[in-house]
């Protein structure tokens, strides 16, 4: 196991694993794997170091089990062993998150991510029992807990980051979307040697890379791949003043997006040739034209 997360880590590491857009049918409940080949290949080209899929801009978390086993079963047959995949399998129910844990492990994930459970508050023994059990419902692949308790209510302490490195031989990572850099300082400090670190806020990605982040996942950069690839390979060369203005770059686009965050995604995509189709209703869609006002900015 300890070599499956070194391999992971060396994918990984300084570069940015876009939190890949899932797309859908006109309805906006099924998946639509005819568009994923096209999604895969745009952003494999573009530089991308993995992909995680079913995250937060992939929806996963609002769509049906069935469909989110085929999301995953789509990417991996368009992804065809380019670069590592990281299949989302959190869920509010453990059984379901175990049930995709299993399902993930059976198509050769590169590695399974787990958003602790939402809405309802949870104390750190609770959250090492679930951890524990979709680990253990896919004991040979590398597991990543995702923390964003700004959208969960739950998140991952620098105490338990700890405690469940010493406890679960395949905890490989974790995913932060934290805007606290302070927090993600002591997750950081926190991870045992072997561990990924994956920063997910993009406002303050360059200080977690500088800080020891190992790489990133990011939302914008599934539709916006450019100024991330050239941060994260930036940041990995030691070239601060091109990782600067890339940094700057994301910010420039961060300000012109509309507030309907995925919708927004989802919208540029269709503008760069890429119909994802909508957002898993009720979440609005904008208006168009966003990516004419940003492509400028992007280059």
């Amino acid at each position: 196991m300890n070599e499956k997360i070194t391999h992971l880590k060396a994918k990984l590491e300084h570069g940015v694993s876009p939190a890949m857009a899932t797309p859908l049918t006109e309805e906006g409940y099924t998946v639509n794997t005819a568009v994923l080949p096209p999604l895969v290949n745009f952003l494999i080209e573009k530089g991308v170091k993995g992909l995680f899929v079913g995250g937060t801009t992939g929806e996963g978390i609002v769509l049906s089990m069935v469909e989110r086993m085929r999301l995953h079963e789509g990417t991996m047959t368009a992804v065809h062993n380019r670069v590592p995949v990281l299949l989302h399998v959190g869920a509010n129910r453990t059984d379901t998150a175990v049930a995709l844990a299993r399902h993930a492990a059976s198509i050769n994930a590169d590695a399974i991510v787990a958003i602790t459970p939402t809405f309802y508050g949870m104390d750190d023994d609770s959250l090492a029992a679930y951890f524990h059990t979709i680990a253990t419902a896919a004991p040979e692949t590398p597991l990543l807990l995702y923390d964003i308790p700004h959208m969960a209510v739950n998140g991952i302490s620098p105490t338990l980051l700890t405690r469940l490195g010493a406890e679960i031989p395949t905890l490989a990572g974790i995913k932060t979307s934290r805007p606290d850099a302070q927090i993600i300082r002591q997750l950081i400090a926190a991870a045992p040697e072997r561990l990924i670190v994956l920063a997910g806020n993009e406002r303050i990605a360059i200080g977690s890379l500088a800080m020891g982040a190992h790489g990133l996942i990011s939302g914008l950069s599934t539709a916006v791949p450019e100024p991330f690839v050239t941060l994260t390979r930036a940041m990995g060369e030691g070239d601060l003043a091109t990782a600067r203005q890339a940094h700057q770059t994301i910010n420039q686009l961060l300000n012109l997006m509309p507030p309907q965050r995925i919708g927004a995604i989802k919208t540029i995509l269709a503008e760069r040739g890429i119909p994802v189709g909508t957002a898993v209703p009720p979440r609005p869609m904008p208006n168009g034209g966003i990516w004419a006002k940003m492509e400028k900015a992007a280059k």
